[in-house]
């Protein structure tokens, strides 16, 4: 995943290695991302890479969320993700 708080400098980046069982129609991706400041909003997008370390090409579009702020609790839903089947 490439992220920043300015969607045209997604510079920082989170991984998380997963198996991709192509016997199944979706996968979730998750990743742990940590020192996030709190009401702020962050622009990401999430990558595929294969076991060697090159580009698959495929690329999510750009989307965001914003962090609470201390306290608050937010209200989490399953993430756009094209279907490229």
């Amino acid at each position: 995943m490439h992220y920043g708080t300015d969607p045209k400098d997604l510079s920082q980046t989170a991984n998380s290695q997963i198996t991709v069982n192509r016997g199944h129609p979706e996968t979730m991706f998750r990743v742990r991302v940590e020192g996030l400041k709190p009401r702020t909003t962050y622009y990401y997008k999430v990558t595929s890479i294969e076991n060697n370390g090159k580009s698959d090409g495929v690329e999510s579009p750009v989307s965001r969320f914003t962090t609470p702020g201390p306290g608050e609790r937010i209200a989490t839903s399953k993430l756009p993700w094209p279907n490229t089947q």
